[in-house]
C-alpha cells in the first residue's frame, strides 16, 4: 500500500503544475457534475413523493370527514323521525340543513384533489351524494313547512337506502384507491432512500478525492512555492546569499526559482545603489515635505477665502485687470438676478452685464459703463457709489483695487437702509409740523447740562422771546430768580426719581411775558438704556383762564 503511495507521489511531480491543477480540476468537476445530477434527480422525486403524500393525506381527510359527514347527516335524519314535538324536530331539520350544506361543501373540496384517473369514480360517488343531500333536504324542507309527520311520511323507502349503500360501498373503493398509492408513495419514499445513499457514497468519494488532491498539491506546489516564497522574502530583507531551493526542477516551480535566483542577481546589484539612492531620497523626501506643507497652507488659505466670499452678507466680485471674473459669490448672482451660468469664474463684466440687460435690471450704456470701470481698474481708484436699479432696488458698491493688478467690489443691498431713512426724515418732519402747532409749549432740555435744546412756537409765545434766545440756555439762566431755581430743582428732581406722577401747577416769572399761571408736566425720554437722554416738558398756560374765574 504505501509502495503504490510512493508511486502515485512519484507518478504525479512528472506532471507539470498546469497538468495537475487541470487534471484534478476535470476529475472534481465530474464527480461535482455527477453529485448534482444525482441532487437535482432526488430532488425531483421528492418533490413529487412530497406532492403525492400530501394529496395522500388530503384524499384520507376528506374519506373521514364525508362519512363523518354522512353519519351526522342521518343521525339528524333520525333525530327528526323520533321527535314527536314539532319545536324539537324544527331544531334538528336546521342542523339537517346545515350538516348538509358541509357534505356538498366537502365533497366539493374533495372534488379538487381528484385526479383524472378517478374522475368516473368519484363522480359517480357524487352523484351519489347529491341523490343523498336532496332527500334529505326534501325532509328537512317538509318538517320545517308541517311537521316530523310530513317528513316520516317521506320515509327512508328501499331507493334512499340503497343510495346510502352505494355510498359506503364508493367510499370503500376511493379508499382502496387510496391505500394502493400510499404503498406506491411507499415505494417512492424506498428509492428515494436508496438514491440519498448513492449520494452520500458519492459524497464520501468527492471528499476522499478531495483530501488527496489536496495533500498532493499542498506537498508538490504549495510548500515549494512556500520555501521559494521565504527564500525571496529573506533576500528582499537584506541576506543576498543564499541557496534557492527547488531550482533544478523543470517544471513551473523551477522556474520561479530560477527567477527568484535572477532576483538574488538583481538584487546584488540593486544594494550597491541603495547608499547612493538614500541621499536623493532622502533630499526628496525633504522637498516632498516642504511642498506638501506649502499646498496645505494654500488650500486652507483657499478654503478660508471661499468659505468668507460665501458667507458673507454682501455681493462679492473680483476682477482681472482686463475685466474678467475671479471670483463672484451666490449674493451678487441675486442681487441682480444673475445665474450661475453667467456669473462664474472665467466670465466677462461685458457677458454679465449682456444678461442684465436682457433681464431688465441694467438700463444703462453697457459700453459706457465698461470703459468707466476699466478706467478705474487702471486707475487703481477706488470707489464708493449707489446706484438704482429698474425695479428701485438700491445698490451699495464699494470699489478697491487689490496687488498685483486685479479689482474687488462689494455689492450692498441699500434699499430697505434708504427706505427707513425717508421714513424716518417724514417722522421727524411729521413730529415737529406737531409739536410746532400744538397750544401747550414743549420744552425739551439735555438731561446732563439741563440747557434746552428743543422749544416749540407756543413757547415763544408763553415766554416772551424768540427761539434763538432759549435754546443752550438753562433754566436758572433763562428765568428771574427765584422761578430759575425753582424749575431746576425740580428738573433735577424729576431726572433722579424718573417719575411725575401728576402734573404740577405753578406761578412763574417768564423773561418777557410777566407772571404767569401755568400746569407743567414732565417727561424723562431713554434711548438706547437705563438713563434718561432728555427731559420734555408740557406747559399748558391757564392765566387767562384764572383771572376769568376771578
Amino acid at each position: 500500500m504505501m509502495t503504490a503511495w510512493r508511486d502515485l507521489q512519484a507518478r504525479f511531480t512528472t506532471f507539470s503544475v498546469k497538468d495537475r491543477i487541470s487534471g484534478g480540476a476535470a476529475v472534481f468537476a465530474v464527480l461535482i457534475a455527477l453529485l448534482m445530477s444525482g441532487a437535482l434527480y432526488s430532488f425531483h422525486e421528492q418533490r413529487q413523493l412530497t406532492k403525492l403524500l400530501g394529496n395522500a393525506n388530503s384524499a384520507n381527510r376528506q374519506i373521514e370527514r364525508t362519512n363523518a359527514l354522512i353519519y351526522a347527516v342521518v343521525m339528524e335524519s333520525r333525530g327528526i323521525y323520533m321527535s314527536p314535538e314539532r319545536n324539537v324536530a324544527r331544531r334538528y331539520a336546521e342542523s339537517l340543513l346545515q350538516k348538509c350544506v358541509e357534505l356538498v361543501k366537502a365533497v366539493d373540496d374533495w372534488q379538487e384533489l381528484v385526479r383524472a384517473e378517478d374522475a368516473e369514480l368519484f363522480g359517480q360517488f357524487k352523484r351519489r351524494i347529491d341523490q343523498f343531500v336532496a332527500f334529505r333536504r326534501e325532509m328537512a324542507r317538509r318538517t320545517l313547512a308541517v311537521g316530523s309527520t310530513a317528513a316520516r311520511e317521506l320515509g327512508d323507502n328501499d331507493e334512499n337506502r340503497a343510495v346510502r349503500t352505494a355510498l359506503n360501498e364508493d367510499l370503500e373503493r376511493l379508499a382502496r384507491v387510496y391505500e394502493v398509492r400510499s404503498r406506491t408513495i411507499a415505494a417512492m419514499a424506498d428509492q428515494s432512500r436508496w438514491v440519498s445513499l448513492t449520494l452520500f457514497a458519492f459524497g464520501a468519494v468527492l471528499m476522499v478525492f478531495t483530501g488527496v488532491a489536496a495533500y498532493l498539491l499542498h506537498r508538490t506546489i504549495v510548500n515549494p512555492l512556500l520555501e521559494i516564497a521565504r527564500t525571496t522574502g529573506r533576500i528582499a530583507g537584506g541576506r543576498i546569499k543564499l541557496v534557492i531551493p527547488y531550482a533544478k526542477r523543470d517544471d513551473e516551480i523551477g522556474q520561479v526559482a530560477r527567477a527568484v535566483q535572477a532576483y538574488q542577481d538583481a538584487a546584488s546589484r540593486v544594494s550597491e545603489l541603495e547608499l547612493q539612492g538614500q541621499e536623493v531620497e532622502r533630499e526628496h523626501a525633504e522637498f516632498t515635505r516642504e511642498r506638501e506643507e506649502l499646498e496645505e497652507r494654500a488650500l486652507t488659505g483657499k478654503w478660508r477665502l471661499e468659505a468668507a466670499v460665501k458667507n458673507m452678507a454682501q455681493g462679492l466680485i473680483m476682477l482681472d485687470k482686463t475685466g474678467t471674473v475671479l471670483v463672484v459669490n451666490e449674493q451678487y448672482r441675486n442681487i441682480y438676478g444673475v445665474p450661475a451660468s453667467v456669473a462664474k469664474p472665467g466670465a466677462t463684466m461685458r457677458e454679465i452685464l449682456s444678461h442684465r440687460v436682457k433681464s431688465g435690471v441694467f438700463t444703462g450704456d453697457v459700453e459706457q459703463y465698461l470703459d468707466e470701470l476699466m478706467s478705474r481698474i487702471k486707475a487703481r481708484r477706488p470707489s464708493i457709489t449707489e446706484v438704482q436699479l429698474a425695479d428701485d432696488h438700491v445698490i451699495r458698491i464699494s470699489e478697491r483695487p487689490m496687488d498685483g493688478g486685479g479689482w474687488v467690489a462689494t455689492h450692498e443691498d441699500f434699499t430697505v437702509h434708504r427706505r427707513n431713512e425717508r421714513m424716518l426724515v417724514r417722522a421727524e418732519y411729521f413730529l415737529a409740523v406737531l409739536l410746532e402747532n400744538i397750544p401747550q409749549a414743549v420744552l425739551a432740555m439735555d438731561a446732563r447740562s439741563l440747557r434746552y435744546v428743543f422749544v416749540n412756537r407756543a413757547t415763544e409765545a408763553l415766554l416772551g422771546l424768540r427761539r434763538a434766545a432759549i435754546l443752550g440756555r438753562t433754566a436758572s439762566e433763562l428765568f428771574p430768580e427765584p422761578t430759575g431755581a425753582q424749575l431746576e430743582s425740580i428738573d433735577r428732581e424729576m431726572l433722579a426719581n424718573a417719575a411725575d406722577p401728576v402734573p404740577r401747577a405753578h406761578s412763574i416769572a417768564t423773561p418777557g411775558n410777566g407772571m404767569r399761571e401755568v400746569v407743567m408736566r414732565r417727561l424723562p425720554v431713554v434711548i438706547d438704556g437705563d438713563e434718561p437722554k432728555f427731559l420734555l416738558s408740557i406747559i399748558e398756560d391757564r392765566t387767562l383762564d384764572q383771572r376769568a374765574a376771578a
